[in-house]
């Protein structure tokens, strides 16, 4: 499901938020909040980029699975909020449930010295985060990342596995009564995501969750940032969408880094603090976006880039995905040992995504929620100008790890 925003939107996001807290606030006692214990670690072999990177290939692989799904259709995932999400439950897997795991997230087996890796990019992205008025002009570009983990009143996991979920993804857990309450429960969870995502993402879950939950692991994420080098002009322009050729507002004047590899080209485009970037891919004439792969993207990002000038149409996507099919058909295991959590007749019952994404002449926002639900078992003056007037994918990513925030695969801007 794709729906359009009108531009404007950002300015009421604040005061939804602070409305969906205000009205939960009276509608249940608050959550019993606990967390393991941050455990001193230290690098090994393992580093914050091979995290980004197992990121990005799980992202690639994701992308291809729903890709196939939505074929002639816009896609907008959080690669690195799916990952996430999943990772929170990594470490409560054992035996051959915890190998299924890694394969599909593309990680080794679970170790301290994994664990070392995930917090050193952990910090590298709570690095981005800013709390303050992201409408104040001189707010940096942000990016602010949640983890946790909602489990049912009497629930008692392993203290390792709390150990870890502190350790490498910062995650907090809450008890919630979903047995008793699971409507109230329900809406703890999507009044905390809407505060995580600055009111973007109202409800990640639309319905109530059932009362046999037994855990649910959460990732949010929120980026707001401004172009260094903004886009000056608009006006009509033809886009070559599946269907035809349609008519969109295409943004001009801005500049970036243009990279080219068998036939893709790409052109990155910095944020105004330098910390966060947009790579807009563009494939060979008569290639979907969706064809492209973590070689292409290696060969781009390895090019020698030029100063090009862009031409990007305004992009205004939202949608919501339901992907624990796509993701069994992956390889992941929707049951198998989860005993770490405290239970052992465990099943996965749904993994959901929603996002967000616009972008304009000022820059960014963009948002994701990604929820997995446990159960009980039986429950200057450029050289050339890129012009991006046909189907293209759209990478956000932080610059110090590459990490794979966002993708749209945006074949109708006018949509």
């Amino acid at each position: 499901m794709v729906t359009v925003r009108a531009a404007g939107r950002r300015g009421a996001l604040a005061a939804a938020a602070m409305a969906l807290l205000v009205g939960c606030g009276t509608a249940s006692a608050g959550p019993v909040v606990h967390r393991g214990e941050v455990v001193p670690v230290e690098l090994g072999a393992l580093t914050a980029d091979d995290v980004a990177d197992a990121q990005t290939a799980f992202g690639i692989d994701l992308l291809h699975a729903v890709c196939a799904q939505a074929a002639g259709e816009d896609v907008l995932l959080s690669p690195t909020s799916a990952a996430s999400a999943l990772g929170l439950l990594h470490p409560a897997a054992g035996g051959r449930t915890a190998a299924e795991f890694g394969q599909v997230l593309h990680l080794p087996e679970w170790s301290p010295d994994l664990v070392a890796a995930i917090r050193a990019h952990t910090s590298a992205l709570d690095a981005l985060r800013y709390d303050g008025d992201l409408d104040d002009e001189d707010a940096p570009d942000a990016l602010q990342v949640s983890n946790r983990l909602w489990t049912v009143t009497g629930l008692e996991p392993e203290p390792r596995y709390l150990d870890d979920l502190a350790t490498a993804y910062d995650a907090e857990v809450r008890s919630l009564d979903f047995a008793e309450e699971p409507e109230a429960a329900t809406d703890r969870i999507n009044s905390t995501i809407a505060e995580d995502t600055r009111g973007i993402i109202e409800e990640l879950f639309d319905q109530p969750l059932r009362p046999t939950t037994v855990a649910v692991l959460t990732n949010a994420v929120h980026l707001r940032a401004r172009w260094a080098v903004p886009f000056t002009g608009t006006q009509p322009a033809d886009f070559a969408a599946p269907g035809g050729e349609v008519s969109v507002d295409m943004m001009g004047g801005a500049t970036g880094a243009g990279r080219d590899a068998a036939g893709w080209r790409s052109v990155e485009l910095p944020y105004r603090d330098g910390t966060l970037a947009a790579v807009a891919v563009l494939p060979p004439e008569g290639t979907d976006p969706c064809a492209v792969d973590t070689a292409t993207l290696d060969a781009l990002r390895s090019a020698g880039p030029r100063e090009v000038g862009v031409e990007l149409p305004r992009i205004s996507l939202e949608q919501s995905h339901q992907l624990l099919d796509v993701l069994t058909a992956m390889g992941l295991p929707a049951s198998g040992d989860f005993s770490a959590l405290g239970r052992d007749d465990l099943v996965i019952s749904q993994v959901v995504q929603k996002t967000f994404l616009e972008v304009d002449e000022e820059g960014t926002e963009a948002a994701a929620a990604s929820g997995v639900v446990v159960e009980e078992s039986a429950g200057a003056i450029p050289q050339a100008v890129v012009t991006f007037d046909r189907p293209f994918l759209l990478l956000l990513t932080d610059t110090a790890t590459r990490s794979p925030l966002f993708a749209a695969v945006v074949r109708n801007p006018s949509a």
